[in-house]
């Protein structure tokens, strides 16, 4: 919900990642301080910041120096210090499952304690804290975080900004200009290096404004491009030479065809449907006890756990279990067959067959049918001896396109 209204109101970038950076106090009253409570080491906490918030993947130099980038095994105690002494009052835990080491249910105030227990391997010595690739310690315990979020989101801290920009990037375009968009370093450059750089600049410009980021993409000749391929660009897949086309998100799809159908869809653990990409938290697809249609859809299609700190966690490929569950699964068929749903009520207020075509490809994929579609679509009802069974065909068969399941 804090993250809801944070985007709602249009808060910077830079200081909603300071909100987190800095989230201290209760649970439920300092919403961010949730982003402590779901890493309970330094270390996790460190890899966690390094990977989210500068593109940085810090993993390998747990137990050596990195061997494909600069960090030291030094630099990663040294970081991992600026986070130890993060320590929490539970207040209540009543967990969805008790050997669920990720799960929290209840208050827990997250604060600042004077006790120190990260120790260096090698020395077994408490670490100096430093920010990462900075030479000069952290001179306050107190008020570290809020020193790490200021150096962090400094706009002369440019690393900051290009993995936001690139994730932004990414979000919109399919692909970052850095891919994966959390691995930055010196060995995996950024395909269109001008580019990131300009994108950089002009979101430091706007204040970090997201929708001013979003509006300066879509409004490039780069966004709009065609996803039909040509001779120059038919192998291109990093130069954004042309759109690629790639499948809907398991929540954009799943809600694409209930919104389309006018319902919504169940999920096991809350009381009321509602839209797939408003599912607050994991427990939708992470063991749930009695998965729905909706659970077992959002799973099959890649909608990840959340339990790791990569985006590389959601699974977009294609599989022939998702094929099966498009053309004859329990989600789909179920919707199509409702007796009481859209298209009875569609069938029996709208007897006129080609309004009613009209209708499924406004509801379907946004447009009216051309007259190549329309025609045999309308015979076809005209043919069919039941009326009601030809316009669930013609819905599955809009449902399985490729316009529907695809964007550009």
């Amino acid at each position: 919900g804090w993250i809801r209204e944070a985007i709602d109101q249009g808060m910077p970038i830079d200081q909603f990642c300071r909100s987190i950076l800095t989230g201290l106090g209760s649970t439920y009253d300092v919403p961010p301080a949730n982003y402590y409570r779901a890493l309970r080491k330094p270390d996790l906490r460190a890899e966690a910041v390094a990977q989210v918030f500068m593109g940085t993947r810090l993993g390998c130099a747990k137990c050596h120096n990195h061997p494909f980038e600069k960090w030291t095994q030094d630099q990663y105690y040294q970081f991992a210090a600026v986070f130890d002494g993060i320590d929490y009052e539970i207040i209540e835990n009543k967990r969805f499952d008790n050997n669920d080491r990720n799960n929290f249910v209840g208050e827990q105030i997250v604060q600042l304690v004077d006790e120190r227990s990260l120790k260096h391997p090698r020395s077994g010595s408490l670490p100096e804290p430093r920010f990462l690739g900075v030479e000069t310690p952290v001179h306050s315990s107190e008020s570290r975080l809020e020193e790490l979020a200021s150096w962090m989101t400094d706009p002369d801290h440019p690393l900051f900004v290009r993995v936001w920009i690139n994730r932004i990037w990414s979000q919109l375009m399919g692909r970052g200009i850095v891919e994966p968009v959390d691995d930055f370093r010196s060995t995996n450059p950024p395909s269109n290096p001008a580019l990131l750089d300009a994108l950089t600049e002009d979101f430091i410009r706007s204040g970090f404004d997201l929708r001013h980021a979003i509006r300066t993409i879509c409004g490039s000749r780069a966004y709009q491009l065609s996803a039909e391929p040509n001779l120059t660009n038919a192998e291109d897949t990093i130069n954004f030479a042309r759109a690629i086309p790639r499948r809907l998100d398991a929540e954009q799809l799943l809600d694409s065809i209930y919104l389309s159908l006018d319902t919504l869809p169940e999920f096991e653990g809350y009381d009321a449907p509602m839209r797939a990409i408003s599912v607050p938290g994991i427990r939708a697809i992470y063991r749930p006890k009695r998965p729905t249609a909706g659970d077992t859809f959002l799973h099959l299609f890649g909608k990840p756990p959340r339990l790791t700190n990569s985006d590389t966690e959601r699974v977009n490929d294609t599989s022939l279990a998702q094929v099966f569950e498009l053309t004859s699964g329990a989600t789909l068929n179920a919707r199509l067959s409702q007796p009481d749903g859209y298209l009875h009520r569609l069938v029996e207020e709208t007897p006129d067959d080609n309004a009613l075509i009209h209708q499924l490809y406004w509801r379907t994929l946004t447009r009216e049918p051309r007259a190549a579609e329309n025609e045999p679509l309308v015979a076809y009802l005209q043919s069919a001896q039941d009326r009601r069974q030809a316009v669930e065909d013609i819905t599955w068969a809009l449902f399985n396109s490729k316009e529907f399941l695809l964007r550009p």
